[in-house]
Parts: structure tokens; C-alpha cells; sequence
């Protein structure tokens, strides 16, 4: 018996392309400045390339790729058993569904009926496959393959929407090398409703009154009187709404397996406040919760009652990195052990809730310890490129400050550094006497303002 595992990336995960023009994400020179390409970013006929495996010395999927293939998986051949399912992530995600359809069944007639397939879905690509199996739109008798479908791994998916996404659609939260009002100018597009689909649903009582009055009285930006309020998309509203009704675990094909990934320790949006009886309140308020989520989707959402879960700290943007995650799937997928000799350089991961930030943010950095009672180490944080994108080898060392922690062992702490002042691409290290423990370096894009 066959087994093959289909990877579906999360939002932004794809390469956008105008002709032989990669428009999205761009050369490292093109996204160390503002973004220049919106224009072509907005126009529909834009085609699907890969999914993003790295951007400059930022290893972006080709991490998971590649333990993938370590656990025997492969891309190449006229018989594969690793297919990546890129998708125009601006779009409507029941048309990425059917790009999902198409690689199940290509996979079906390339390896006959006794195959199985495993989805491993990132962030939205979970919401991608689950409308693929829960919707009612795609079966075997329409979609041969759709019955070979045994198991789906989500990894940070927000199963019951982001509370971020309602700023991030009004256009008051930066995305990548986007700015606020870009992200906003894509998802207030009736063509593009895929980041309105990432709103909680109207089922989830996300939205609170937080006038005295109110009691703290649940409120829902598809109500159309707090969509017109807030300044909303109706139709993009009524999409996102029709496209989370699609989805329904019950009505999970029979024998498929659901095991989630729910990223935990980061500060983390947990609900959206605002006073609806006050005129001059004119942008809800984001509340924060301490080790709520992953940075992006609260812990809340990344899961739903009766699925087999896996707690796992780390940002969103990376949360499918982490060994215990890479190990945890192989096993999944009948792998057990294969993973097991991943090198270790020690045992401090390094987390940046933020990847890319306008010179001097201040910056939330997890770093996981794995139970230290102590530490007594140094960050140094090095220069990769010049502000034009251009590599600089060696790095270029830019500044290096202590960080010391003694008392009860502990899984985590965070710290706050600065980004670095000149637009460039750098790497934040850890050391101890000036050797690295770090399992691998966090890379930080510094993005020009103007």
C-alpha cells in the first residue's frame, strides 16, 4: 500500500506570478522596500506558482519539504509521493479546495485505488482542506481520490477564524511585506475574499460591547449594522460567512482522521472590543492575551472539541518548524524514528513573533528552553544583506546584549529587542561564550518606511 501526504501552505504561502514576473513575494532588493507592487498584486489573472520555500536566508516551507522527504516522501518522478497544493490566496478558498481536488486526483490515477493520502495543511490550508472534505461540493463518484483521503494534520489553522483578521480587513495591522492599507486595499476587494474568510464566524462571539452599559454584550461584524459601522465588505462578509457554513466537522468523510497543531506561547489576540454607543470610537480596541496562541491564531481556535491535539510553542509563521512538530508528523504518517537523528545544535529554539518590522519596532522574541533553570547567554543579532538586498558574507555582527534568567526551570521566556535601524535582512542569534546554542538562527526582515 501506497501512502503519499499533499501540502497545502497558509495564507501568503504562495509564489504569485504576471507572466515569467514573480509579483508576490518578490525579489529580497524589492521587499526590503515598501511593497511596489500592488497594482499588479490586485489583478485577478495572476497565476500560481510554488509554494514559498524560502525568501532570502528565511527557510520557509522547504523545511517541512524536506523532512518530508528525510520520512521517505518524494516529489520527483511520474509516481510521486510528496505534492505541494499551492493556490492564489487571495481568492475565494473553495476554489482552492478545487486545486486540492485536482492534485488528490491526479495522485489517484498516478498509484491506483489502494493509495492513501495525507493532507498536512499550514494555517489556511486547513480551512482549504476541510471545505474539500466537509462541504458536500467534492466526492469519489465527482473527484475520484476523494475516498483515499485518510488523514488531515492542520498546523495553526483557525478553524473558528483569527480575531487579528478583523483589524487586519480594516486595515489597521501590517501582514508580511504588506502594509496596513495594502492588506486592507486586497481584502476590501469583492474578488479577493480569502482574508474575510479568516474572520471569525458568526457563530463565535469574538466581538465584545465594551460600553458600561452593554455588559460586555456579544456583537457580530456580520450583523449588518456593525458591518456598515466598522466599515466592512457585505459582500466579502456574506462569502466568508457562506464559506465557514460549508464547513461542518460532522460531516467529515467517514475514516478520515483530524489531528491539530495548536500553537501556544505568544501573546496572542484573544477578542476585539469596542464601544459601540460611543461615535467618537472609531476602531475596536485588540486584547491580548498572554501565551494565548501561537501570535496569530488564539489557542482557542486552532482546535474544536473531540480532535486528537498537540500543544506546541512557537510563532505561527514557523510553527510547522519545531522538531517536536517535524517528529510528531512523521509518526502520524507511519514514520516513527525517522526523524530521530535531526541534528540538535542544543536545545534553545528562537521564536520572532514579528518576521518582518520597520526599523527600530520593538520586538517580542520567544526563546523555548526546555526546562532551564538557568541561562547565561548573550543575543547577537548580524546583518545579512545590505539595504539593497545584496549578501554580506560574513554577516556582519551589529550588536550583542546579555540575557540571564536563574530560578524555577521553565519551558519559555520572552524578551523584547529592537529591530536594527538600516532596512536589510539579519539573523538573531544565542550564545553561550561565544559559541551558538541556538537550534537555528531566527531571520528578521527590516522594511524601509518610505
Amino acid at each position: 500500500m501506497t501512502e503519499a501526504v499533499i501540502l497545502l501552505p497558509g495564507v501568503m504561502g504562495s509564489e504569485l506570478f504576471s507572466g515569467h514576473e514573480m509579483i508576490w513575494p518578490g525579489s529580497v532588493s524589492e521587499l526590503l522596500l515598501p511593497y511596489q507592487k500592488m497594482e499588479q498584486l490586485l489583478d485577478p489573472a495572476l497565476t500560481v506558482g510554488d509554494v514559498i520555500r524560502s525568501v532570502s536566508f528565511s527557510t520557509q516551507y522547504a523545511s517541512l519539504i524536506t523532512a518530508l522527504g528525510t520520512c521517505g516522501f518524494v516529489e520527483a518522478g511520474e509516481q510521486p509521493t510528496l505534492v505541494v497544493c499551492p493556490y492564489d490566496w487571495r481568492k475565494d478558498n473553495a476554489l482552492a479546495a478545487q486545486r486540492l481536488a485536482d492534485r488528490v486526483m491526479s495522485l489517484r490515477m498516478s498509484h491506483g485505488e489502494g493509495l492513501v493520502i495525507n493532507l498536512v495543511a499550514h494555517s489556511m490550508g486547513g480551512l482549504v482542506s476541510r471545505y474539500f472534505l466537509e462541504s458536500g461540493q467534492f466526492s469519489e463518484a465527482t473527484h475520484p481520490g476523494f475516498g483515499n483521503v485518510r488523514r488531515l494534520i492542520t498546523i495553526g489553522t483557525p478553524h473558528r477564524g483569527a480575531p487579528v483578521a478583523l483589524h487586519a480587513v480594516m486595515g489597521q495591522v501590517k501582514r508580511l511585506f504588506l502594509s496596513a492599507s495594502q492588506v486592507r486595499q486586497i481584502a476590501s476587494d469583492t474578488r479577493f475574499p480569502a482574508l474575510y474568510q479568516l474572520v471569525p464566524p458568526p457563530t463565535e462571539p469574538f466581538l465584545w460591547d465594551s460600553n458600561p452599559a452593554s455588559r460586555l454584550a456579544p456583537k457580530s461584524p456580520h450583523d449588518p449594522g456593525v458591518a456598515a459601522m466598522l466599515g466592512l465588505s457585505a459582500l466579502n462578509l456574506a462569502n466568508a460567512a457562506a464559506f465557514h457554513a460549508a464547513l461542518d466537522v460532522a460531516r467529515r468523510p467517514k475514516g478520515v482522521d483530524y489531528f491539530c497543531f495548536v500553537g501556544t506561547r505568544q501573546r496572542t489576540i484573544s477578542n476585539v472590543r469596542h464601544d459601540f454607543a460611543n461615535a467618537a470610537d472609531t476602531m475596536p480596541k485588540l486584547v491580548e492575551a498572554e501565551d494565548g496562541g501561537d501570535g496569530t491564531v488564539p489557542s482557542w481556535s486552532a482546535s474544536f472539541a473531540g480532535m486528537q491535539q498537540m500543544l506546541v510553542g512557537g510563532d505561527h509563521a514557523g510553527l510547522y518548524k519545531p522538531r517536536e512538530v517535524l517528529m510528531t508528523i512523521a509518526s502520524l504518517l507511519g514514520k516513527p524514528g525517522v526523524l530521530a537523528a535531526m541534528p540538535v545544535r542544543d536545545d534553545i529554539r528562537l521564536s520572532l513573533h514579528d518576521e518582518v518590522a520597520a526599523p527600530k519596532q520593538v520586538l517580542a522574541l520567544a526563546l523555548f528552553l526546555s526546562r532551564r533553570a538557568k541561562l547565561d547567554a548573550e543575543l547577537v543579532i548580524r546583518k545579512r544583506t545590505e539595504s539593497d538586498g545584496k549578501s554580506l558574507e560574513p554577516p556582519v555582527e551589529i550588536s550583542r546584549s546579555p540575557v540571564r534568567y536563574d530560578g524555577p526551570p521553565v519551558d519559555s521566556i520572552t524578551v523584547e529587542i529592537v529591530a536594527p535601524r538600516f532596512p536589510g535582512v539579519y539573523e538573531v542569534d544565542i550564545e553561550v561564550n561565544t559559541a551558538s546554542v541556538a537550534e537555528s538562527t531566527a531571520i528578521l526582515f527590516v522594511q524601509a518606511l518610505t
